[in-house]
Protein backbone atom coordinates (compact mmCIF):
# COMPACT_ATOMS: atom_id res chain seq x y z
CA UNK A 1 0.00 0.00 0.00
CA UNK A 2 1.13 3.67 -0.98
CA UNK A 3 2.29 5.71 1.67
CA UNK A 4 -0.52 8.63 3.14
CA UNK A 5 2.61 11.35 1.10
CA UNK A 6 2.31 8.97 -1.74
CA UNK A 7 -1.31 8.83 -1.83
CA UNK A 8 -2.04 13.19 -1.53
CA UNK A 9 1.21 13.25 -3.80
CA UNK A 10 -1.20 11.22 -6.40
CA UNK A 11 -4.20 13.71 -5.46
CA UNK A 12 -2.52 16.71 -6.13
CA UNK A 13 -0.79 15.60 -9.54
CA UNK A 14 -4.15 14.49 -10.68
CA UNK A 15 -5.66 18.10 -9.70
CA UNK A 16 -2.57 19.69 -11.25
CA UNK A 17 -2.93 17.52 -14.51
CA UNK A 18 -6.64 18.71 -14.98
CA UNK A 19 -5.47 22.67 -14.16
CA UNK A 20 -3.28 22.37 -16.65
CA UNK A 21 -5.86 21.72 -19.51
CA UNK A 22 -8.52 24.00 -18.02
CA UNK A 23 -5.84 26.71 -17.96
CA UNK A 24 -4.61 26.16 -21.57
CA UNK A 25 -8.17 26.28 -23.02
CA UNK A 26 -8.71 29.51 -20.91
CA UNK A 27 -5.02 30.74 -22.54
CA UNK A 28 -6.22 29.36 -26.04
CA UNK A 29 -9.25 31.58 -26.01
CA UNK A 30 -7.21 34.49 -25.03
CA UNK A 31 -4.82 33.69 -27.60
CA UNK A 32 -3.51 37.75 -27.17
CA UNK A 33 -0.74 36.54 -24.46
CA UNK A 34 1.19 33.89 -26.92
CA UNK A 35 3.67 33.12 -23.87
CA UNK A 36 1.33 32.36 -21.46
CA UNK A 37 -0.43 29.87 -24.22
CA UNK A 38 2.82 28.20 -25.09
CA UNK A 39 4.05 28.14 -21.07
CA UNK A 40 1.83 25.41 -20.92
CA UNK A 41 3.70 23.23 -23.36
CA UNK A 42 7.12 21.26 -23.04
CA UNK A 43 9.77 22.66 -25.14
CA UNK A 44 9.65 19.09 -27.45
CA UNK A 45 5.91 19.11 -27.43
CA UNK A 46 4.09 17.58 -30.14
CA UNK A 47 0.51 18.63 -31.52
CA UNK A 48 -1.17 16.04 -33.25
CA UNK A 49 -4.75 17.17 -35.40
CA UNK A 50 -3.71 14.85 -38.48
CA UNK A 51 -7.32 13.15 -37.83
CA UNK A 52 -8.77 16.57 -38.51
CA UNK A 53 -6.49 17.14 -41.67
CA UNK A 54 -4.04 19.55 -40.45
CA UNK A 55 -0.09 19.01 -39.97
CA UNK A 56 1.55 18.09 -37.05
CA UNK A 57 3.29 21.02 -35.21
CA UNK A 58 6.45 19.81 -33.06
CA UNK A 59 8.45 22.03 -30.92
CA UNK A 60 7.80 25.71 -29.40
CA UNK A 61 8.70 27.20 -32.62
CA UNK A 62 6.16 25.19 -34.48
CA UNK A 63 3.76 25.62 -31.92
CA UNK A 64 4.64 29.57 -31.83
CA UNK A 65 3.89 29.37 -35.77
CA UNK A 66 0.87 27.71 -34.95
CA UNK A 67 -0.64 29.57 -32.49
CA UNK A 68 -0.13 33.19 -33.76
CA UNK A 69 -1.36 32.18 -37.20
CA UNK A 70 -4.13 30.02 -36.59
CA UNK A 71 -5.66 31.59 -33.32
CA UNK A 72 -5.00 35.60 -34.27
CA UNK A 73 -7.25 34.81 -37.58
CA UNK A 74 -10.16 34.53 -34.95
CA UNK A 75 -12.48 37.06 -33.93
CA UNK A 76 -14.01 34.79 -31.33
CA UNK A 77 -13.22 31.09 -29.84
CA UNK A 78 -14.53 29.24 -27.19
CA UNK A 79 -13.15 25.46 -25.88
CA UNK A 80 -14.69 23.39 -22.93
CA UNK A 81 -13.36 20.30 -21.69
CA UNK A 82 -15.23 17.48 -20.19
CA UNK A 83 -14.91 13.96 -19.54
CA UNK A 84 -11.54 14.23 -18.35
CA UNK A 85 -9.73 10.99 -16.86
CA UNK A 86 -6.19 9.86 -16.26
CA UNK A 87 -4.96 6.54 -17.74
CA UNK A 88 -1.31 6.47 -16.26
CA UNK A 89 0.05 8.43 -13.63
CA UNK A 90 3.76 8.20 -13.04
CA UNK A 91 6.46 10.30 -10.89
CA UNK A 92 7.40 12.82 -14.02
CA UNK A 93 5.44 11.40 -17.26
CA UNK A 94 1.32 11.22 -17.05
CA UNK A 95 -1.21 10.69 -20.09
CA UNK A 96 -4.88 11.36 -20.08
CA UNK A 97 -7.63 11.77 -22.20
CA UNK A 98 -10.63 14.55 -22.38
CA UNK A 99 -13.53 15.53 -24.93
CA UNK A 100 -13.32 19.01 -26.00
CA UNK A 101 -15.68 21.02 -28.22
CA UNK A 102 -14.12 23.85 -29.75
CA UNK A 103 -16.19 27.17 -31.92
CA UNK A 104 -15.34 29.86 -33.20
CA UNK A 105 -15.28 32.81 -35.60
CA UNK A 106 -12.88 33.44 -38.23
CA UNK A 107 -12.06 37.56 -38.24
CA UNK A 108 -12.94 37.99 -42.03
CA UNK A 109 -16.40 36.41 -41.09
CA UNK A 110 -17.31 38.16 -37.94
CA UNK A 111 -19.30 41.72 -39.55
CA UNK A 112 -21.38 39.47 -41.35
CA UNK A 113 -21.35 36.18 -39.45
CA UNK A 114 -24.67 34.68 -38.94
CA UNK A 115 -23.04 31.50 -37.85
CA UNK A 116 -22.41 30.34 -41.44
CA UNK A 117 -18.52 30.66 -41.19
CA UNK A 118 -18.22 29.46 -37.83
CA UNK A 119 -15.78 26.43 -36.88
CA UNK A 120 -17.38 23.81 -34.36
CA UNK A 121 -15.30 20.55 -33.66
CA UNK A 122 -15.95 17.58 -30.97
CA UNK A 123 -12.22 15.87 -30.39
CA UNK A 124 -11.30 13.48 -27.76
CA UNK A 125 -7.40 15.20 -27.11
CA UNK A 126 -5.10 12.48 -26.02
CA UNK A 127 -2.55 14.15 -24.04
CA UNK A 128 0.51 13.10 -22.58
CA UNK A 129 2.12 15.23 -19.88
CA UNK A 130 6.11 16.05 -18.24
CA UNK A 131 6.94 17.06 -15.00
CA UNK A 132 9.77 19.82 -15.54
CA UNK A 133 10.76 21.55 -12.68
CA UNK A 134 7.94 20.43 -10.23
CA UNK A 135 6.04 21.71 -12.98
CA UNK A 136 3.22 19.82 -15.12
CA UNK A 137 3.13 20.56 -18.95
CA UNK A 138 2.04 18.34 -21.98
CA UNK A 139 4.24 17.01 -24.11
CA UNK A 140 1.91 15.61 -26.81
CA UNK A 141 -1.69 16.99 -27.51
CA UNK A 142 -2.94 14.72 -30.21
CA UNK A 143 -6.76 15.27 -31.46
CA UNK A 144 -9.71 12.26 -32.53
CA UNK A 145 -12.54 13.39 -34.01
CA UNK A 146 -15.72 12.39 -31.59
CA UNK A 147 -18.43 13.70 -34.45
CA UNK A 148 -18.68 13.82 -38.29
CA UNK A 149 -17.56 17.23 -39.57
Amino acid sequence: MKSLEQRIQTLEDRQALQELVSSYLIALDDAADLEQLLSHFTEDAAFDMTALEYPIFEGMAALRELFAGAFASMSHSAHYATNFKIDSLDQDTAAARTHVIGMGVPAAAAPASKGSESVLFYVQYHLEFARINDSWKISSLRGQPLMPS
